[in-house]
């Protein structure tokens, strides 16, 4: 889960007074606008298939997120568009283009947590009651999705997703805080109202906001490289590629009533393993990979403790469907003193015990022991994605069992 925003700077801005006159039965005096807090300036997003988003980037770089927002109600209907019915549907793309079927763009603020509203609105206000509001969102990298695509039913909004292992797919509902309600000034009362009228005015007008924590929805895959060949060898290896087979074509549900349904669905991807295309594992800001020396082995390190060296990280990452199962194809290629060049391709199976998979926002760590251009080991190891502080590995699940097959 990648938490987007921070409940202490929410409470460190909430204040007690009210905009206008706003009660519970009654309206404010003064439009309350809709403000989404979908962000930490600690955490940044990386966009144009750069590769996951962690906490390793500098600041946030004005990335889109798309919001959906509908009022709360077992009769409103997801696919009723705000230029439909803007009391319905609070927030969508139709705002800014007639018959747009995504949510309404915002871009990440560079210095806070808010977002800024793309399109011709800019502003977008809830009615001047009571009436609470859902919020979704999500993030599709540099994903473009045609109008067309997208399935607008009653109860949810999904669409077709074709990944290539450098985009990361997120969403999240709003779900109001515990921090929230912390505040000293807050009777029993006005945390039942808050709770009850979250999201509308009435909240707005306390300066309480839809907080988003968006939730990975791939395996991201990293690789390290151990050296296991000595200097007196005279030969040198280098990594060329890493790729990997892996699903690519799923549905993705970025809202929905019921909120276990959203996330992507690649269950109708039935390829079989060897059919389906090979993902490329590329360098920071998805550029082309190129091509690895690996050092010699540090002293010390032979055959039997090689993954107690210094590992070379290899590229940036994979974002890959969940599965029970991927190969991965290293290509190495080696020249000796003489040089004479060699390359060899080796194709490892990566596949998990029985009702076992690698799951959606957890990070596998697969390592390779290079003793020689024909002679690599593999293993795999289950590794926070992030800081371990605001990003978390996704499900609380012990390190799944993989069986390493080597062709």
């Amino acid at each position: 889960m990648y938490i987007l925003a921070s409940a202490v700077l929410l409470q460190s801005c909430t204040d007690n007074s009210y905009r206008g006159t706003i009660d519970i039965a009654g309206v404010s005096d003064e439009p309350m606008p809709v403000i989404v807090v979908v962000g930490n300036p600690d955490n940044i997003f990386v966009s144009k298939g750069s590769g996951a988003i962690d906490n390793e980037t500098e600041v946030w770089k004005n990335a889109p997120v798309y919001v959906y927002s509908f009022r709360k109600d077992l009769n409103t209907s997801f696919d009723r568009t705000s230029s439909e019915n803007a009391v319905e549907c609070l927030v969508d793309g139709s705002k800014d283009r007639d018959g747009a079927m995504s949510g309404k763009m915002a871009r990440i603020g560079e210095l806070d947590s808010y977002v800024t509203w793309e399109g011709p609105e800019d502003a977008v206000y809830y009615p001047l009651n009571t009436q609470p509001y859902d919020f979704y969102a999500y993030y599709i990298d540099d994903m473009q999705i045609p109008d067309a695509d997208f399935v607008r039913t009653p109860d949810e909004i999904s669409f077709p997703v074709e990944i290539d292992g450098s985009q990361d797919l997120m969403s999240a509902k709003a779900t109001l805080l515990d921090e929230q309600l912390e505040n000293a000034g807050y009777t029993d009362e006005d945390k039942a109202n808050i709770t009850n009228y979250a999201y509308s005015a009435y909240t707005a007008a306390l300066n309480i906001q839809p907080v988003i924590y968006f939730k990975h929805h791939l395996v991201r895959l990293r690789f390290d490289v151990y050296s296991g060949f000595e200097e007196t060898t005279g030969k040198k290896i280098y990594v060329d590629r890493i790729e990997v087979r892996s699903k690519t074509k799923g549905v993705f549900t970025v809202a929905s009533k019921s909120a276990d349904r959203m996330g992507v669905d690649f269950s109708g991807d039935d390829r079989p393993l060897t059919d389906r295309p090979l993902l490329a594992l590329k360098d920071k800001g998805g550029a082309e990979l190129q091509r690895v020396e690996l050092p010699y082995a540090g002293d010390g390190i032979g055959m039997e403790n090689i993954y107690e060296g210094t590992p070379v990280r290899i590229g940036e990452s994979l974002l890959v469907a969940p599965d029970t199962e991927y190969q991965v194809i290293l290509t190495l290629t080696e020249v000796l003193e003489s040089g004479r060049h060699h390359q060899n391709v080796s194709r490892t199976y990566l596949r998990t015990s029985a009702g076992n998979s690698f799951l959606p926002g957890n990070q596998y760590t697969v390592r390779f022991a290079v003793y020689g251009v024909t002679e690599v080991g593999t293993s795999v190891t289950l590794t926070p994605w992030g800081d371990g502080g605001s990003l978390e590995v996704g499900q609380d699940s012990p390190p799944v069992a993989v069986e390493i097959i080597t062709d």
